[in-house]
C-alpha cells in the first residue's frame, strides 16, 4: 500500500486496535483503505479487539460555555429596559427558526449586543439602560436545507 493511513494504534500487550471514529466509520465501508487496512491487521493477528475512542481530547473549554438561552434572558433581565431586550431577543430566536445553526445567530446578536457579556455591567444610580442592537441580516447565514413534501 502507498497511501499512509493514520487514526489506529495497535498494542501487542493488551492485544487491542484502538481507532479513533474517522478511521472506523471509514474502515466499515467495503474496499477503503482503512477498510483493507484493518482487514490485513486482522488476517495477522485475528484475537485482537478493536476499541474505538476520540481521536483527542479538548483540554480548552469553548468560548461561549454555559451561553444558553435561559442565561442569556437572565443577563438581560438585569438592565433596567430588559423588556425591550427580551423583546428584540424573542425576535431574533423566531428569526434564527429557518437557519442552518438557529443558536449562532442569536449567538452572534447577543455577542452584538453585549460585547462585553463576561464581565458583570456596573450599576450606579436608578438602572442601566443600553441601546438595542438590530439583529444581523439573515441572507448572511446558511439555510436550512428545504425538505421535500
Amino acid at each position: 500500500m502507498n497511501k499512509s493511513v493514520k487514526g489506529y494504534t495497535i498494542d501487542y500487550a493488551s492485544r487491542t486496535i484502538t481507532m479513533n471514529y474517522k478511521f472506523a466509520a471509514a474502515a466499515a465501508k467495503y474496499g477503503t483503505v482503512e477498510y483493507n487496512t484493518l482487514k490485513a491487521i486482522l488476517a495477522d493477528y485475528p484475537q485482537m479487539k478493536q476499541v474505538i475512542k476520540a481521536g483527542r481530547t479538548i483540554k480548552t473549554t469553548r468560548p461561549t460555555k454555559r451561553l444558553t438561552y435561559e442565561n442569556m434572558k437572565k443577563y438581560m433581565s438585569v438592565y433596567s429596559n430588559a423588556d425591550e431586550l427580551l423583546a428584540m431577543f424573542q425576535i431574533v430566536k423566531t428569526r434564527s427558526l429557518p437557519l442552518a445553526s438557529p443558536y449562532k445567530y442569536v449567538r452572534d446578536w447577543f455577542t452584538k449586543q453585549f460585547p462585553n457579556y463576561k464581565i458583570a455591567p456596573e450599576f450606579g444610580g436608578p438602572g442601566v439602560n443600553v441601546a438595542v442592537v438590530e439583529p444581523p441580516n439573515v441572507d448572511n447565514y446558511k439555510k436550512k436545507p428545504q425538505e421535500a413534501a
